[in-house]
């Protein structure tokens, strides 16, 4: 049972690593709120090209589950080399 238990935390520090390191190189250049915020925005970066990663925390405190799709919360992030360009594709009308 201890290695079991053990070996899931092991798995699970590894992924949480692996997680950090891989954001390392990558910055936030836009947190939409929404849906309909979060799909134009990504539809800007695919546009122009641009390679994007998104994370969305988890809103636990959440009670509105019907309006859940108008209220999440999505980060946007690009690699830090292609910030320039991907902050103009965003504010670009």
């Amino acid at each position: 049972m201890y290695i079991i238990i053990g070996i899931l935390v092991v798995v699970i520090a590894c992924v949480l690593t692996a997680k950090i390191i891989s954001y390392k190189y990558w910055t936030c250049i836009y947190t939409a709120f929404g849906n309909d915020n979060y799909f134009k925005v990504i539809a800007k970066l695919e546009n122009e090209g641009i390679q994007f990663k998104t994370k969305t925390p988890m809103n636990l405190g959440s009670q509105d589950f019907q309006n859940r799709h108008k209220t999440t919360q999505y980060d946007v992030f690009v690699k830090k080399e292609h910030e320039q360009i991907a902050q103009r594709a965003v504010h670009k009308n």
